[in-house]
């Protein structure tokens, strides 16, 4: 699953449904605590958020704020367009070491049908 983090990111706890509880529950599954995936902040999705919240040193609340959802994205494959969103080298300098790499490791015809594609030339 792709998991961009946003501003906009909601509190999610008990009693909540819809997109956004899919996509937490996804993000448990992803990080190994088996959840069935049904938009439904229930009983069982706010016990995988407890035991998530404790094996990574949050606060146990099984409230799903800032905090948790950053954790919960930390780690793994990073996707191209997370990077685009949060890329301050301002602030964070080895993002753009990190993206010069990245640019040297893609031949220049994938770089040139990239270009393309992001201006959307047909």
């Amino acid at each position: 699953m792709t998991s961009t983090p946003t501003a906009t990111d909601p509190t999610l706890r008990q009693g909540d449904s819809g997109a956004a509880v899919s996509e937490l529950q996804q993000l448990l599954n992803a990080k190994g605590i088996n959840i069935t995936v049904d938009g439904v902040f229930g009983n069982a999705t706010r016990a995988a958020v407890v035991q998530f919240q404790q094996q990574n040193g949050l606060v146990v609340d099984g409230i799903v704020g800032t905090q948790t959802w950053q954790a919960l994205r930390r780690g793994g494959p990073i996707q191209l367009a997370d990077a685009a969103i949060y890329y301050e080298p301002s602030k964070y300098p080895y993002q753009k070491e990190a993206f010069e790499w990245l640019q040297s490791q893609i031949s220049r015809s994938a770089l040139e049908e990239f270009a393309r594609r992001w201006r959307n030339l047909r």
